[in-house]
């Protein structure tokens, strides 16, 4: 019984427990948590903060935002908008307000794992 209870449950979790990665990303962005915030990305991601751009792996990716966090600590993040264009691909745009300024972020999620990672100087 505990077997089939287990097994219930991985089954649930797996389909059901992740299937909005937009909720987790943004709640780590509020945070600013860039450890918890790259268990989101693919192995490889597109990452651009400010002025530098680059293919970075996850944990290069985590060395960044960790640096961005650290330098730039979050007051605030409002997801401004979410679209699901097919099943497999989704985008998410926020305003992120920090002690040193306003930035804008965009988030490129593909099949659940982010793709590509933006945070860009608001330029209201």
């Amino acid at each position: 019984m505990k077997l089939i209870i287990s097994i219930f449950y991985f089954v649930f979790a797996f389909f059901f427990g992740s299937l909005d990665v937009s909720d987790d990303i943004v709640m780590n962005i509020k945070a600013g948590k860039a450890s918890e915030l790259v268990k989101t990305f693919d192995e490889k991601v597109s990452i651009k903060i400010i002025d530098q751009e680059d293919v970075l792996s996850r944990s290069q990716a985590e060395a960044n935002l960790k640096y961005f966090f650290e330098k730039h600590p979050v007051k605030n993040f409002g997801s401004i908008h979410v679209s699901n264009n097919s099943a497999t691909l989704q985008y998410l745009t926020g305003s992120l307000e920090t002690s040193n300024g306003k930035f804008r972020v965009s988030v490129l999620i593909k099949r659940n794992l982010v793709s590509q990672f933006r945070i860009e100087t608001d330029n209201e």
